[in-house]
């Protein structure tokens, strides 16, 4: 599997905006235009679909790449519904497993096994929720056979470092957000509300992004800094 360093992947992402913005022929602002991306400069389309999922499974989305055809999983649209910002964070994600490790150039090519498998998606976005449920029952012989599929369909953890943080570089570009954030104080929840919203992401995606940007940190009880460096000065404050 290709191994990919953050700076690359940010690079990628940001060539993909340029090239929309020539697209487009003018810049563009927060909330960017993702389907827009997807559309018009990756060739994907979209769809809505029941994906089945196994027990304690939770799929968002999925990639059928010979198709270049994003799906979203219509039996959690309801779930996409209560938490802003996760549509756009799933397609995001989809797109990057497109962007960064699909060959496209053999897509067309017959081959003598589906490559694919037994299922039309080549990616699958599986984050860790109810799984927990199917870990507590592992010393069970069928808990553990279930937990084996799930973790099959799963993204190889280097590979789902890559895709969320090139969904992050998408949705939050780095110099634009950088910017946004520093005009607010950053230690106050409220601020970080707002500019989720502004950025049309989850605060979970937004904290997360603030972090691999230096402009964040929060410390294991849940307290906030504009730093690492910040939250180091106040440790080495208090002795």
């Amino acid at each position: 599997m290709r191994i990919l360093r953050n700076q690359e992947i940010e690079d990628i992402a940001a060539s993909r905006l340029a090239e929309l913005e020539r697209l487009l022929g003018r810049p563009f602002s927060p909330p960017i235009p993702i389907d827009l991306i997807a559309e018009k400069v990756l060739g994907l389309d979209f769809l809505w679909e029941p994906i089945d999922e196994l027990p304690g499974e939770q799929i968002l989305g999925g990639l059928i790449a010979k198709k270049r055809l994003i799906v979203l999983n219509e039996n959690r649209k309801a779930l996409f519904t209560d938490k802003p910002g996760l549509e756009r964070s799933t397609k995001g994600h989809e797109m990057g497993h497109w962007d960064l490790f699909i060959d496209k150039s053999s897509l067309d090519h017959p081959t003598l096994f589906d490559v694919e498998g037994d299922s039309p998606f080549a990616y699958r976005s599986s984050p860790v929720g109810e799984v927990a449920v199917i870990k507590a029952l592992s010393n069970d012989p069928e808990g553990r056979e279930l937990l084996r599929k799930i973790q099959a369909r799963a993204d190889e953890p280097d590979e789902a470092r890559a895709v969320n943080r090139y969904a992050a570089a998408l949705s939050m570009p780095a110099e634009m957000i950088r910017a946004d954030a520093m005009k607010i104080e950053r230690r106050h929840w409220p601020n970080l509300y707002r500019l989720a919203e502004k950025y049309e992401v989850t605060i979970s995606a937004l904290r997360v992004r603030l972090e691999q940007l230096g402009l964040l940190y929060m410390d294991k009880d849940g307290k906030l800094y504009e730093s690492r460096d910040a939250a180091s000065g106040q440790g080495r404050l208090g002795f």
